[in-house]
């Protein structure tokens, strides 16, 4: 027998991510359905017959079809969906097949006659928006362009202004204040916060009104999964979105929401471990830019972003609205050689694209996005130690310093 908590008692999300999903078996791991459809119960028939007026009512017609098809709905789906929902409090969470998928839905869901948005931040964020204004009147304005917040003020019920806090890849953290002070009543804000999950920023806490994640980053965090969450606290919003999702087909696989909710059990441990550990190499790293530090390895970096800096745009917001800092940071260097050749002179970083696994990642970010400086490369910090973190870099530093020198390149 399972005892309930105490009634004045507000679990913490270390213990919600394991107790928040309602089990309908006796195993204590999840199990894994792969079916994609299901038997009705012996008296399922009749009852659609008695609610159509068929057949008269009948006391007799009990049981009950929990699930009939996987794209409505599944157990393990289901039960994903109840922990995703406790990230923050009172919010609806739905499932996707993909962050895209997820982006796709929000704005099919809200169908806003006129987008506020950065120029800069995800590319798949500016493909979506390409196919969901192609052939219809839809106006789009840059956030870059709105400097004074008149855009901002201008925009009417049902517009939306689409966020990445933080911004890919320099990590940007958009002032959820500034905004929500500035709009007109139904104007709505969305947060792509796939940088910060919860409780490193509380998106909805802080007055916006969905915030998105890809799955496939921090929440799955092993890099094995392909997954977008949106979340609400508006409940009728939530039934749109689950409603849309059946006939837009995009739902979350069943072994990729097992993957997901296997995933969950560990999550505010693994956040916020990578958010210590991004915090203190990025402090490192600015060392010699502060005059803190003279190491020579540190001579190759020229900027350092990330919120924990007070330095960075968005140091103070990302402290209001959440708890820590993102796992990413990012390093430009002194010459792009620095940050093309890096990428292959470490040990525990894969140069590879992605972020948010428990394996350190970094990425000449010019080969995915040619708007930003070629000096700059993303990192997304994963579960190892500090230390060996920190002497990889002193190594890689010192190596490629090196090779520039060599090859003339400087």
């Amino acid at each position: 027998m399972t005892l309930a908590p105490p009634s004045d008692s507000l679990p913490d999300l270390a213990t919600l991510a394991i107790h928040a999903d309602k089990p309908h078996s006796t195993d204590v791991s999840a199990p894994l359905h792969v079916s994609t459809t299901f038997r009705y119960d012996r008296s399922f028939n009749e009852r659609v017959a008695v609610s159509r007026g068929w057949l008269p009512a009948s006391a007799d017609l009990d049981g009950s079809t929990p699930h009939i098809y996987s794209r409505i709905t599944s157990e393990v789906r289901d039960r994903l969906e109840s922990v995703l929902g406790a990230l923050e409090k009172d919010a609806f969470a739905v499932t996707y097949g993909s962050g895209l998928a997820a982006i796709h839905a929000a704005f099919t869901c809200y169908q806003p006659k006129h987008i506020l948005i950065s120029r800069e931040g995800y590319h798949g964020t500016h493909g979506v928006v390409e196919l969901q204004t192609r052939g219809r009147n839809v106006k789009v304005s840059f956030l870059e362009d709105d400097s004074d917040g008149s855009i901002l003020r201008s925009l009417e019920a049902g517009d939306l202004v689409w966020l990445e806090s933080p911004q890919n890849p320099r990590g940007e953290v958009a002032d959820l204040q500034y905004y929500l002070a500035n709009r007109r009543e139904g104007v709505i804000i969305g947060v792509d916060s796939t940088f910060a999950p919860p409780p490193i920023q509380l998106s909805l806490t802080h007055g916006a009104d969905m915030a998105m994640h890809s799955c496939t980053k921090f929440l799955g965090g092993h890099s094995d999964l392909l997954g977008g969450l949106l979340m609400v606290k508006d409940a009728a919003v939530h039934k749109r979105l689950l409603n849309d999702r059946i006939y837009m087909g995009n739902v979350l696989g069943n072994m990729e929401a097992w993957l997901l909710l296997r995933s969950m059990r560990t999550f505010k441990l693994r956040v916020m471990r990578q958010s210590d550990t991004a915090a203190r190499l990025a402090h490192w790293l600015n060392s010699r830019i502060t005059g803190s530090s003279d190491e020579e390895p540190l001579k190759v970096v020229e900027r350092v972003w990330h919120a924990s800096l007070p330095s960075n745009p968005g140091h103070e917001a990302a402290k209001r609205q959440g708890e820590g800092w993102s796992g990413v940071l990012s390093v430009e260097f002194v010459s792009l050689h620095h940050a093309r050749l890096i990428c292959n002179n470490l040990a525990y970083f894969d140069n590879a694209t992605s972020l948010g696994g428990c394996e350190s990642l970094i990425e000449w970010r010019s080969v995915s996005d040619p708007k930003i400086s070629p000096k700059l490369c993303r990192i997304s910090i994963g579960l190892e130690d500090f230390e060996d973190l920190r002497n990889d870099f002193r190594r890689g530093f010192l190596a490629v310093d090196r090779l520039v020198k060599d090859q003339k390149l400087a």
